[in-house]
């Protein structure tokens, strides 16, 4: 139990640490596509997210078999974006169907995500990806 603990609290701190470089979130620039330019889970040139409000919500859906409900919170007198989702049981590999947590960040002109999913023994896995918005013209800039 305690090893679970110390393993939840340097997952979280990790996860703290690398957004607390993140410029706070002007929330009306979240909604709208986002194309993934780089991930730790491998190359994929096809994944999109999309980001809409949903009262003070955010739902957001991926391309790749993901979706999740993130909200705005503060740390450090910065606004960040967390929250909570889940793969569709039919992706394969280790995500399939599981639940994870999720922190969205901007810095510059790039959300950075990620997203943390609990392993079949007790190991956690952190996915993190850097997105570029997309145009409407579906141009990134």
């Amino acid at each position: 139990m305690r090893w679970l603990v110390s393993v939840f609290l340097a997952v979280t701190g990790s996860i703290w640490c690398s957004l607390a470089q993140a410029e706070s979130i002007p929330l009306q620039s979240l909604p709208g596509e986002w194309h993934q330019v780089v991930s730790n889970a491998g190359k994929c040139a096809d994944c999109k997210i999309v980001v809409e409000t949903s009262g003070q919500d955010f739902v957001v859906r991926a391309s790749n078999g993901w979706s999740a409900i993130v909200r705005p919170s503060f740390f450090q007198g910065k606004t960040f974006i967390a929250g909570k989702g889940s793969w569709e049981p039919k992706v394969g590999g280790v995500y399939g169907g599981k639940a994870f947590s999720l922190n969205l960040g901007l810095l510059n002109d790039k959300l950075l995500m990620l997203m943390t999913v609990p392993g079949p023994h007790g190991q956690l896995y952190n996915v993190k990806a850097v997105f570029e918005k997309e145009s409407a013209s579906g141009e990134t800039f």
